[in-house]
């Protein structure tokens, strides 16, 4: 049976159609050149990366207990991932990140001898509408009873929640800090939402509540303030303060 003009003009201009459709998205998927993006931590070593060997002493300022802290383990490596999104198939993220582990003799007021893990992992490539740089520091305090507490304790851009109305933000800055008549040339601090993943429990067993970090340029955590309750259920405010230190970076 002979085919029927109309038919072939109406396949034809179908297949046209299809082909014209392909064409286009294949050269809409083409105009997206391949993007590599490199971000450095840059000031962000400054206040929270320390190399194995450094070691810093903390005095409680009510009980006057002193914990030797001291980095048993620190990298700085690269994070290289690639988009999975339509806005970000054509992205190639190159971060820098980096983790740390700072350990202590340091026995708490319930018994628990603990250790500090700190590390980021820096922005996702899939962030929409463009994975700008972000590092977002967490610090966990494990727990040789089995209680471990993490929380976000730094981040940079400083400038990520500038209402102060998140649950951690940076709060203040700080030019010839005075700490115990040590005076420290650069000091931000940050609250954050749980102080007790940050330093040891003192002898006088506190409960929770959040804090205020106070972070020395090219010297790290310098004071931790924190108002909680103890066991009795008494309101306190305390802090741990530095009062000796060792460092490299």
């Amino acid at each position: 049976m002979p085919l029927n003009p109309r038919h072939i003009h109406c396949s034809l201009a179908a297949i046209c159609a299809v082909l014209i459709v392909c064409f286009q998205a294949c050269e809409k998927k083409k105009n997206k050149d391949p993007v590599t993006i490199i971000y450095k931590l840059g000031e962000v070593k400054d206040y929270m990366y320390f190399k194995k060997g450094t070691w810093w002493v903390y005095e409680h300022d009510k009980t006057h207990e002193l914990d030797s802290q001291y980095v048993t383990s620190s990298y700085i490596g690269t994070s290289i991932t690639q988009g999975r999104e339509e806005w970000s198939s054509h992205i190639t993220l190159q971060q820098e990140v980096m983790s740390m582990r700072i350990r202590s003799n340091f026995v708490d007021g319930w018994g628990s001898n603990n250790y500090f893990d700190i590390y980021t992992t820096g922005q996702l490539v899939d962030a929409y509408p463009y994975p700008s740089r972000v590092y977002q520091l967490e610090r966990s305090k494990i727990s040789s009873i089995g209680q471990n507490v993490p929380s976000t304790v730094f981040y940079h851009p400083f400038d990520l929640c500038p209402k102060k109305n998140c649950l951690y933000f940076y709060d203040s800055l700080f030019t010839n800090y005075n700490l115990n008549g040590n005076y420290y040339d650069t000091v931000i601090s940050f609250a954050i939402t749980y102080g007790e993943a940050v330093m040891q429990e003192p002898s006088l067993r506190t409960y929770g509540g959040n804090a205020k970090c106070y972070y020395a340029k090219n010297v790290g955590l310098i004071r931790v303030y924190q108002k909680t309750t103890t066991a009795n259920n008494l309101p306190l405010i305390h802090n741990w303060n530095l009062v000796r230190k060792h460092i490299i970076q």
